[in-house]
């Protein structure tokens, strides 16, 4: 079972008991004194049970439909906590904490694979940022919903308006080419490679290079993609290589023996590119280290002397 946390303090757990002093008669009120016992011991199913029958008496009450959203969110009914969320937030009207609602809602959709709607939580929160780097981070978040859903095309999509956002969003473009490179076949050995997707792969990784050339594991990426792309030529000039020996036509067996090199160049050519970025992650890797351990000296020499 997860433990309450932030989403507790966030929902403002509290126990639904009577108040003191004269109150008007509450049929509700048995049912949410009982919901409110079982979701103190944890018992979150017997407290949803509680909860919906105080809200068939009477479905406007703000304190039973948080609590009721917190015990659904504890059971991972995502779907069914992000509506009582949202049935709670009617109630709201603090800015600051209607945002962190709609955070949490939109997080509760994407989990129930709710794209579309999640995805309109989460512009309602880009409206409220004026930052590009800010607004791309949200843009780049529906993206990562859709593409975690399997929705690779929904995903490009998005990842695309981020690019528009801020062109040099080092992640999106990242996860373009990543996008790209499953599209082009990189995931299986036997899966046909597709080229017009591998070279959209190479294209992205390239400009993830160009604004960050430290970054070690932009190479193995790009150097997957090479591999495939090195395979596939192999392939292509094996088969023209068949077919020349196979036609009685010395034309077309010319042709098709010419096609055959040519395939085999491109491989060669790709198989000394991954050579070179094998070279390339190595250099970054250990530059990155390095770096990591002179931060670290660094650290530790600016931290005061303890007593």
């Amino acid at each position: 079972m997860k433990k309450w946390g932030r989403l507790g303090l966030l929902l403002g757990v509290v126990t639904l008991t009577g108040t003191v002093g004269c109150e008007k008669e509450d049929p509700a009120k048995e049912y949410r004194a009982k919901g409110s016992d079982h979701l103190s011991k944890k018992e979150f199913r017997q407290a949803l049970e509680q909860y919906e029958l105080a809200l068939k008496v009477n479905p406007d009450q703000e304190k039973v439909w948080k609590e009721k959203a917190f015990a659904h969110i504890q059971l991972s009914q995502h779907d069914e906590g992000a509506q009582a969320l949202l049935k709670y937030m009617e109630y709201r009207k603090d800015p600051a904490e209607r945002l962190e609602l709609t955070k949490t809602i939109a997080d509760q959709l994407q989990k129930a694979g709710k794209m579309d709607e999640a995805k309109t939580q989460l512009l309602k929160l880009m409206e409220t940022k004026k930052d590009a780097i800010e607004k791309s981070e949200l843009q780049r978040t529906i993206a990562e919903g859709y593409r975690q859903a399997g929705d690779l095309d929904g995903a490009k999509r998005e990842f695309l308006e981020a690019l528009k956002i801020n062109p040099k969003d080092e992640a999106s473009l990242g996860w373009l080419g990543a996008i790209y490179a499953k599209l082009g076949g990189v995931e299986g050995k036997d899966t046909p490679a597709v080229p017009e997707h591998l070279d959209k792969a190479l294209q992205y990784y390239d400009q993830v290079i160009a604004l960050n050339p430290a970054y070690p594991f932009t190479y193995i990426n790009k150097r997957i993609v090479m591999a495939k792309y090195a395979m596939h030529e192999q392939q292509q000039a094996q088969v023209a290589d068949a077919e020349a020996k196979g036609t009685k036509n010395k034309a077309k067996a010319a042709e098709l023996q010419a096609k055959a090199l040519e395939h085999q160049k491109r491989a060669q050519d790709f198989q000394k590119q991954f050579e070179e970025l094998t070279q390339k992650f190595t250099e970054a890797q250990k530059a990155a280290k390095a770096k990591a351990a002179a931060d670290a000296a660094a650290g530790q020499q600016a931290a005061p002397p303890t007593k």
